[in-house]
């Protein structure tokens, strides 16, 4: 369960206690840039890359063999992935060729991290688990990840043999510099908008889908047309990446109670049924709300602050609802009314982009219906 707390204490970092909380950071920041290296006994592949989290990677660099050198660049978006051969886009399934992000989780799932001590951040070693890098010998596999004393995200990660005769290494910079990843090639689908009639204004509900898709950052075209809303989208978004962009958003915000006899309803933390909550009377709802926003804290976790139209005294934990779903709860411990509130939801950054998109743009139930080209 993943209950937010507001804090207005200095962070000490406790470098034996917090490395698992700083990979989890990591995985939620939005995107970062690297340098990657990998030697084996064949080849050397040097590269420089950019990461959205969740959305696409662009990787471009040099295999060095023996007796030559290749140039290559990826671009990996959703589940496609592009490569340039002879000058010339070609589309195939994903692979990790374009995943970095892919391998360093693995990398980093581990249940034990060994602090070293404090070299130019703070230096943990745990064990690495990449046979093909050296067949025969991944038990003697060492990594080393570094952590940076600025924002407590990692700077660089090491796998390889302890003596270097093989070995893979990235070097993080630029976290959430980048915005998108772009596609080389332009491919979309189209699909008609079909919404509640109570809603079905052109005017309106064209605006309110722009403003949502926005908010969200992704590329699309919208037009009005005689039968509809038309909507189009790059083909690295499936029906399914569009329906949950486009999700109606009807938010509720109600009081948390341990008593089940105070309840007036049980909910489930995103519909996990191990996780019951009891809901006391609902506090507010989309009408109250006047904004949401996106920010870090001081060891670079992302929350969403929401901003309320007026001051409400408020019990000392919530919980928030999106369509009928609690998606995190938070502990507020402030006796004074209050017309700000912290909410740190377990979720990766593109997943608080959709959802700050739903908390700001409320939408009607819309089902779309693609479009097939002739």
């Amino acid at each position: 369960m993943i209950i937010s707390c507001v804090h207005y204490t200095k962070y000490i970092p406790t470098p034996e206690k917090d490395i698992g909380k700083w990979v989890r950071n990591f995985e939620q920041q939005k995107s970062f840039k690297y340098k990657f290296e990998l030697k084996t006994k064949s080849v050397y592949t040097e590269a420089n890359g950019d990461c959205v989290i969740g959305r696409g990677e662009n990787v471009r660099g040099v295999w060095d063999y023996s007796d030559s050198s290749i140039t290559f660049e990826y671009v990996g978006l959703g589940d496609i992935e592009y490569s340039k051969k002879n000058g010339v886009w070609q589309e195939s399934p994903r692979g990790e060729e374009s995943d970095i992000f892919a391998q360093i989780k693995r990398f980093l799932t581990f249940d034990k991290f060994k602090y070293l001590g404090f070299h130019d951040g703070f230096l943990y070693q745990f064990k690495a688990n990449i046979p093909f890098l050296a067949p025969g010998h991944w038990q003697d596999m060492i990594g080393l990840i570094n952590i940076s004393k600025k924002n407590f995200l990692p700077s660089s990660i090491w796998a390889g043999l302890p003596d270097s005769s093989v070995y893979w290494r990235a070097s993080i910079s630029g976290y959430n510099s980048i915005k998108a990843i772009k596609s080389p090639i332009n491919s979309w689908h189209s699909y008609l908008v079909v919404m509640d009639s109570m809603f079905n204004k052109k005017n309106s509900s064209f605006k309110a889908i722009k403003k949502r898709l926005n908010i969200i950052e992704v590329a699309y075209q919208l037009k009005k047309t005689e039968p509809g809303i038309i909507l189009t989208t790059p083909k690295e978004y499936n029906i399914e990446d569009i329906e949950t962009m486009l999700a109606p958003g009807k938010v509720n915000v109600y009081g948390l109670t341990m008593n089940k006899q105070e309840a007036i309803k049980i909910g489930f933390l995103k519909d996990e049924l191990n996780t019951p909550l009891f809901l006391t009377s609902k506090i507010f709802d989309q009408d109250n709300l006047k904004d949401a926003k996106i920010k870090f804290d001081s060891v670079s976790r992302p929350y969403i602050l929401l901003v309320l139209t007026q001051k409400f005294s408020l019990p000392s934990e919530i919980a928030l609802e999106i369509d009928g779903v609690i998606v995190a709860i938070a502990r507020l411990d402030i006796p004074q009314k209050i017309d700000k509130i912290t909410i740190y939801p377990d979720m990766a950054y593109y997943e608080l982009e959709i959802l700050r998109a739903c908390l700001v743009q409320p939408l009607p139930i819309i089902d779309l219906k693609p479009i097939v080209e002739e």
